[in-house]
């Protein structure tokens, strides 16, 4: 008879978190070229700090995988790849966002400090009732979007 489709509403879903399985995102692996450009880039650029308990410091030549931690959330891992793997897929034609990252300072002072220091951005784009946000590229070509989050 072949494959057969399944209903999506035929099986039943968690109703309830404590009967999920999974109870929360542990980390986030992101594949990078170099993993002092790319720590140079998520500490000093966006603020990221790292958990020495993890990771050897100084950060040098041989360290493949570093941690590391926004003031709040899940930790993110960056993994220097062999190849030139990013995180990257395409919704509607356009280049979609793999992390969105909620930023604490001001959008603006935000965008400036980080086009004065030469990162790539998109212009910052207010969408009403979903806040600000502007587009970075880390060194890689990674897409992120940061996002001043909702307005009050």
């Amino acid at each position: 008879m072949g494959d057969q489709v399944i209903n999506k509403h035929e099986k039943i879903q968690p109703s309830v978190k404590e009967k999920a399985t999974v109870k929360s995102v542990a980390c986030i692996e992101v594949p990078v070229k170099n993993i002092q450009r790319a720590v140079d880039f998520y500490v000093f650029q966006l603020g990221f700090y790292i958990n020495t308990t993890k990771n050897r410091l100084p950060i040098e030549s041989d360290n493949t995988e570093v941690f590391i931690y926004p003031a709040s959330g899940v930790e993110i891992m960056l993994i220097q790849t062999d190849g030139e793997e990013r995180l990257a897929f395409t919704h509607k034609g356009r280049p979609s966002h793999v992390l969105i990252l909620e930023i604490s300072e001001d959008i603006e002072k935000c965008y400036n400090r980080l086009v004065v220091a030469g990162i790539r951005t998109s212009p910052i784009k207010d969408s009403g009732g979903c806040g600000k946000s502007f587009d970075v590229f880390d060194p890689d070509g990674n897409l992120i979007k940061l996002w001043f989050g909702y307005p009050i």
